[in-house]
């Protein structure tokens, strides 16, 4: 339940509860608005779109800043406790080793929740004994449309959002019933939050302890039972806006070291959580090797559930597969069809290393580099950043008066003169106003504006109208926007009393499972002296611009001391350092756009060929992951691999010094630029083709993902305000 009861929901009455839930979670439960120009009339055409794009300016501003409190992204659109019996929240779920569905969402009946038991240690297997430490990992099943004999997909397509820590429930929540747009209808389609994540439990929570501890020690500190939430994430908060003061690295002579000693006394919190919570602390169990065996875990499940008597079926699953039409490729029966973004790209490519034979269907897209991955710090990953950032001032030329910054008569050279410099000025004249709202003080610096146009970069089309409208506001000296950003009371209003209050559930509230998952994976542990970390930055500064805030982000794992109980990814396992490539049983598909801020196509292409016939698909792009531009190429090929089997050619490489330029793999040009959007108007008439419908049907819908998708929190990506290193 959220705030109230049982009972005050009762008195509240219906109407009030619904308004109230609806408050919640209308914008991921609504779909984002998208774009409708009646002016357009194809790709690539010159349209105006100035409401619109400033409310786009304002959507993803909004969202870079105040992640960590209440928000449509933190407080995440989970179930209510209502007054039947009909719907039910995580928490009242009793967890179980077989699937068993139930209905948890009012506004989406179809879709089911569960909580799947699995060993927290799989070397301590559950059915050798009950007390074995467990994992409950829940899931969320958007079911898709099945006639006749077939009543669902011979396996599910799971979906990870990345992070590492993004909750794949709240990502089919928001994505589900359009995914279905792009695979097709028939599909069905489970989000899981990976073990610390979310509504999965134990979580990992450097934060919280039972209340009263440490006089009223519980017994249940080992699954996080009693843990006082509220309390701890008010502390989390305080901790993380008093990072802000820092700035990101290299923006004060003594920055680098306060982030230094801010990170491992963050780490070290950590550890004291986990010795407390003992032998079976979560935290030594949150590594990608283990996530990777709960997704094997649950296609068992699906397998076991789909032939049971609960099922609704009526019909063994063999037969089904028989009248399986919509699939012509080889049959996913009791493997994983998967689609993983980001990180979910390094989870999907251990699993594939893991379990080579329970490939079914599995695309990778925004790749992750594992050989970058499990190292102190990830230097390459950055390689493109510059590169993205650089062609603001072009595209924004080329808008002229559609983006905010432009002036008449100006040249490339004016607006890089106007951009650049504004952002140089904020070193030494930080944004300083009073807010006429909360009469609070406000100062906005340059490390502020700096990741926030860090983090636009991982989806430009959808974002740079918004950087061209902040560094405007900052020009025009209208800080009304940054107000409503960086008043820091501004954010209580949502917890007017964020500790007395009734707490909201458990899985509302952030967590460290990021640095939890991070951390535990590497394969070499930062821990490193000040003047080594200087020679870090230096290296880092050769190969992007971006080296103040990535370093700032690496720094999330300076000190953790924490320990995986398993070998850091199972070196052997490991997909790079398998000595030959791995042979799937189904062809891995990678996905890549051409420049990409923190996945570069390099790594897509280094990837796949760790896979036997892994395919390639370049996206001629900017933005992480290819939701970043819409294109109806990219789409089709989606589509085609899901439901037909069909691979593209795996990727070969140009001579020395042109591997990528002259590289030989499948390439899509995207339908979508920097302040030229995809608008999907679609005229109806009886010359459309039904073919035609559903290319521009799931163009519309790949819109709306990117609208989803770009307010979520990615690989490396700072939370705006907030720069010390635990906040990465």
């Amino acid at each position: 339940m959220f705030l109230e009861s049982e009972e005050v929901d009762m008195a509240m009455g219906s109407k009030a509860v619904e308004e109230r839930q609806n408050f919640y979670v209308a914008s991921i439960a609504n779909g984002p608005f998208y774009y409708s120009d009646p002016n357009y009339h194809g790709v690539g055409e010159r349209r105006k779109h100035h409401g619109i794009a400033g409310k786009l300016g304002i959507a993803i501003a909004g969202f870079l800043i105040w992640s960590f409190v209440w928000t449509k992204h933190s407080a995440r659109p989970f179930p209510m406790k209502q007054t039947t019996d009909e719907l039910l929240d995580f928490d009242d779920i009793i967890p179980s080793e077989k699937l068993e569905w139930h209905p948890c969402f009012a506004w989406e009946p179809a879709f089911k929740c569960a909580r799947l038991t699995v060993p927290m240690d799989y070397r301590r297997p559950l059915n050798e004994s009950k007390d074995h430490p467990k994992v409950a990992v829940a899931l969320l099943l958007v079911p898709g449309k099945h006639d006749g004999v077939k009543k669902q997909s011979t396996s599910p397509l799971l979906l990870n959002p990345g992070g590492p820590g993004g909750s794949g429930v709240t990502l089919a929540l928001a994505m589900g019933r359009r995914i279905h747009e792009i695979v097709g209808e028939d599909q069905d389609v489970i989000g899981f939050d990976p073990r610390g994540i979310g509504a999965t439990t134990p979580r990992t929570d450097c934060f919280s302890y039972p209340i009263g501890w440490p006089s009223a020690q519980t017994d249940d500190t080992s699954t996080g039972g009693g843990e006082d939430y509220a309390k701890g994430n008010f502390n989390r908060l305080l901790w993380q806006t008093a990072g802000r003061q820092v700035g990101i690295v290299n923006s004060t002579s003594g920055s680098l070291e306060m982030l230094d000693a801010r990170s491992k006394a963050h780490s070290k919190m950590c550890q004291e959580k986990d010795s407390v919570m003992g032998k079976d602390s979560i935290f030594r169990y949150v590594n990608t090797p283990n996530i990777s065996r709960d997704m094997a875990r649950i296609i068992d499940a699906w397998d076991e559930w789909a032939e049971s008597q609960s099922c609704p079926m009526g019909k063994s699953q063999e037969v089904i597969e028989e009248h399986d039409l919509s699939n012509t490729g080889p049959s996913t029966k009791g493997k994983l069809v998967y689609w993983g973004f980001s990180y979910g790209t390094l989870l999907g490519a251990t699993f594939a290393a893991m379990f080579p034979d329970r490939v079914g269907r599995m695309i990778l897209d925004g790749v992750v580099d594992a050989d970058h991955y499990v190292a102190p710090v990830w230097k390459d990953s950055i390689r493109d950043a510059d590169y993205i950032f650089n062609s603001f001032p072009h595209y924004c030329n080329e808008a002229k008066e559609l983006c905010p910054l432009y002036r008449v008569g100006d040249e490339v050279s004016d607006l890089e003169d106007r951009f650049f410099g504004t952002l140089e000025n904020l070193k030494a004249n930080p944004i300083i106003f009073s807010d006429p709202t909360t009469k609070t003080p406000v100062v906005v610096t340059y490390s502020d504006i700096r990741a926030i146009a860090f983090s636009i970069l991982y989806s430009p089309t959808y974002g740079f109208y918004s950087l061209a409208m902040i560094v405007d506001m900052i020009i025009q000296e209208n800080y009304q926007l940054f107000a409503a950003l960086f008043s820091l009371p501004t954010a209580f209003n949502y917890f007017p009393n964020p500790v007395c209050e009734k707490p909201m559930p458990a899985y509302v509230y952030p967590n460290e499972a990021q640095p939890a998952i991070m951390c535990s994976d590497k394969r070499y542990p930062l821990n490193e002296t000040v003047p080594n970390l200087k020679l870090m930055f230096e290296e880092l500064t050769n190969i992007s611009s971006w080296a103040d805030v990535w370093l700032t982000v690496m720094l999330g794992c300076e000190g953790w001391g924490i320990e995986a109980i398993d070998p850091p990814m199972q070196w052997d396992d490991h997909p790079a350092h398998k000595q030959k490539p791995i042979n799937t049983s189904f062809p891995v598909l990678f996905i890549s756009n051409t420049y990409d801020p923190v996945t570069p196509l390099y790594a897509g292409v280094q990837m796949a060929k760790k896979f036997v016939g892994a395919g390639l698909i370049e996206q001629n792009s900017m933005g992480h992951c290819s939701l970043a531009a819409v294109s109806k190429c990219t789409i089709a090929k989606v589509r085609a691999y899901f439901t037909r089997g069909e691979v593209p050619p795996p990727p070969k490489e140009g001579g020395d010094g042109k591997e990528l330029e002259d590289g030989e793999w499948d390439r899509c040009e995207a339908d979508e630029w920097p302040f030229h959007p995809y608008t999907g108007d679609l005229v109806l008439g009886s010359g459309i083709r039904a073919e035609e419908m559903e290319a521009k049907e799931a163009m519309k819908a790949m819109k709306e993902m990117q609208e989803i998708f770009a307010e979520m929190k990615h690989w490396g990506q700072p939370q705006a305000v907030l720069y010390s290193a635990l906040t990465i």
